[in-house]
């Protein structure tokens, strides 16, 4: 997992570098990503859980390194969890999230794109609720940690306006017990986002 993202990590920060003579010639472009995500937490200690409904939304800064290729740094609030499939109770996980995406467009004038790439997660905030009450994870044993993981996405953009599907996913789990000892649930999250181009 670590040496996974330690080389994707490296190859962004390369294609970077590449790209900053290139886009010298090309136009930057910043803007802002909304929409719902549909969240879940698999693994073993996490093996009757459904979805969760939630919001992703931030910022992106786009880095032209050719006339197919750019890369798009984000800053996003990410809603994750899951859904208790036995009750009401619903384990939301927020994080700051920040994705380093490398984009391909298929036609320079806007269309179909493909984004790919590897994201950091800080936890914000963690808590279970039935309902009509909210308590912290921790009550429940449960300590929200960093994640590492990554992002896979496809879209569409015209103009200014844009609409992608993508999916995020935990390398590794996203719990620790509080007190020691691990928990074995990793993130995974399905998303609609609209793309709007500020500048």
């Amino acid at each position: 997992m670590s040496k996974f993202f330690r080389a994707a990590s490296l190859a962004a920060l390369a294609i970077v570098a590449v790209s900053t003579t290139a886009s010298a010639q090309a136009t930057k472009a910043f803007g802002a990503v909304a929409g719902v995500d549909f969240a879940t937490i698999s693994g073993s200690d996490f093996n009757n859980t459904g979805s969760k409904t939630g919001f992703m939304g931030g910022l992106y800064y786009s880095i032209p390194a050719s006339h197919a290729l750019a890369i798009e740094p984000e800053v996003l609030y990410v809603n994750k969890g899951a859904s208790d499939n036995n009750s009401n109770l619903k384990i939301g996980n927020n994080y700051i999230e920040i994705p380093v995406l490398l984009k391909y467009n298929f036609s320079a004038n806007g269309g179909p794109y493909l984004l790919a790439g590897p994201e950091v997660a800080f936890s914000v905030s963690c808590n279970l609720s039935d309902g009509s009450t909210s308590v912290s994870c921790d009550t429940f044993g449960l300590n929200s940690k960093t994640t590492f993981g990554g992002v896979f996405g496809l879209g569409y953009q015209k103009n200014k306006f844009g609409l992608e599907g993508r999916f995020d996913f935990d390398f590794g789990d996203a719990f620790d017990a509080v007190g020691g000892g691990s928990v074995a649930g990793k993130n995974q999250v399905w998303a609609i986002l609209v793309r709007y181009q500020i500048k």
